[in-house]
């Protein structure tokens, strides 16, 4: 498949670019670099910045590690942030989880106070790093898209009202708009930011834009299915996380089976959206690899 090997090669290159941004673990003081480079390089698909660099080298028509070095900044910028949320989101008077992509969460191996400053940390860090790129006018922009992506608008917003929303208060355009805030924006910001990189048009920025959200959103729809019938191999904490914190999902709103019509309109629609667009093979095929979670 194109996008095992295409996943595989990029994920190096932002692996390895990842490293090199992070301060080691031997920078003052130590404790909060250890705990956030343990976080980052604990693994993970790489999802949000291998599409950002998937949909850059579609829009510039280049298939070339070497045509992503220079906007490697704010593909590692979009990693760290979503690190960062990941983290908070694990803590115990959040979602609670003990393990994140296998391994034991930040705050069971550093502490709870040391996993919200790296949280914090890692979010200063997206940004520092987002400076990096050469062209200072594209950065700004970039990190304009990103400050927006991460704030009470976006992923931040989205966790508040996760946290806020009682049980008996939630209905389904409340839970639509916790995903699209929580996973979504992220995913928006990544695409827009390579329409920014690329130079695309107003008209492919706001297609891509959709298209994002609506595989952030379909994305999301799968994990509350998959934490519903207990499908730890698919996800990258333990199931069972939603029903032991009482959360809605929309199994428990809507049912199983129409939970997956859901997402198969949303993947559907973001289908549509690229398919006349050139040189989409590998966003394609992420949208199938998506659908294919579906249990």
């Amino acid at each position: 498949m194109i996008l095992d090997k295409y996943f595989e090669s990029r994920r190096e290159l932002i692996n390895k670019a990842l490293s090199k941004y992070l301060d080691s673990d031997s920078t003052k003081p130590e404790i909060i670099h250890r705990a956030m480079r343990y976080s980052v390089m604990a693994g993970g698909k790489r999802l949000r910045p291998t599409l950002m660099l998937a949909t850059y080298e579609m829009l510039a028509n280049k298939r070339d590690k070497r045509a992503v070095q220079p906007v490697l900044p704010v593909a590692c910028a979009i990693e760290m942030l979503h690190t960062a949320s990941l983290i908070h989101d694990d803590l115990p008077f959040i979602d609670n989880a003990d393990e994140r992509r296998g391994k034991q969460s930040c705050h069971k191996k550093f502490g709870n106070a040391i996993a919200i400053l790296a949280g914090d940390a890692l979010m200063t860090k997206g940004f520092e790093t987002v400076l990096k790129l050469r062209n200072s006018k594209k950065a700004i922009q970039c990190l304009e898209e990103l400050v927006d992506a991460a704030s009470t608008r976006g992923m931040i917003g989205g966790q508040v009202v996760d946290i806020t929303a009682s049980q008996k208060r939630v209905k389904l355009h409340i839970l639509r708009d916790i995903h699209l805030k929580k996973t979504g924006s992220l995913l928006r910001a990544a695409e827009r930011c390579a329409c920014i990189l690329a130079g695309a048009t107003e008209q492919i920025t706001n297609a891509l834009s959709d298209f994002a959200l609506n595989i952030g959103l379909a994305y999301q729809v799968i994990d509350d299915i998959l934490d519903e019938v207990g499908a730890d191999d698919l996800l990258d904490k333990e199931s069972g996380e939603d029903q032991r914190n009482e959360k809605v999902t929309y199994p428990t709103l809507l049912g199983i089976e129409e939970s997956k019509r859901q997402a198969q309109k949303l993947i559907q629609d973001a289908q549509n959206i690229i398919k006349y667009i050139p040189n989409n093979s590998v966003l394609m095929e992420i949208v199938e690899r998506i659908h294919d979670r579906i249990p």
